[in-house]
């Protein structure tokens, strides 16, 4: 649907739109939702209009602000396309790597509405990186890319692990397991291995 601008310099040249929101919803469905099974609460985001001052980013807010109200003691399982931040909340936002994780300041709100829940997971995508870690009694983990990593660290540090593949979620009322599978036949294609279209002119 686009991307958010950031506080830094370097601007989306592909911004998010109402437009192009409301493509996605007919394609695919609300791009927020809630759910309650096996003893959590299950939150999704859309992390692409935070940050644009759409209408859509305040009514996604107030709808948020209802959903953990009723979230009660429940542990808290947060599903968002970008990272919250790469290590900590604080983390200094930089022009290299804005794109890379939910913008300030949209990022600070939505930690300060997490923190009077018990926020347990959050799991989100985007990185092209496998990643797990924890960061206070809340794990963080980046599910690879389907289709395809950058090995160049000149274009992408190393995060994580590069590498294709799924991640499954087995959720109890005391905890949850993580595994990292990968389907049938994926392979750790490299974006910049793959030839540009020939064009006819």
């Amino acid at each position: 649907i686009g991307d958010n601008p950031t506080m830094v310099d370097v601007q989306p040249t592909h911004s998010a739109s109402e437009v192009n929101r409301q493509n996605f919803i007919e394609t695919f469905g609300e791009d927020r939702w809630q759910f309650d099974a096996a003893g959590w609460h299950f939150i999704g985001l859309n992390s692409l209009v935070m940050n644009t001052a759409l209408p859509c980013e305040a009514e996604q807010c107030e709808w948020l602000a209802e959903q953990l109200s009723d979230a009660h003691s429940k542990p808290v399982a947060l599903f968002i396309h970008k990272p919250l931040y790469r290590n900590a909340p604080d983390d200094a936002e930089l022009a290299a790597t804005s794109f890379r994780y939910v913008p300030m300041p949209a990022r600070s709100n939505l930690v300060d509405m997490l923190k009077n829940v018990n926020l347990r997971l959050v799991a989100c995508g985007h990185v092209h990186q496998r990643r797990d870690y924890t960061f206070n009694n809340v794990r963080h983990i980046w599910a690879p890319s389907s289709s395809f990593v950058v090995r160049s660290e000149e274009k992408q540090e190393l995060i994580g692990v590069k590498e294709v593949g799924l991640v499954e979620y087995l959720f109890q009322p005391d905890g949850f397991e993580v595994r990292h599978v990968r389907a049938a036949g994926q392979i750790n294609i490299d974006l910049f291995s793959v030839p540009e279209p020939l064009t006819v002119g």
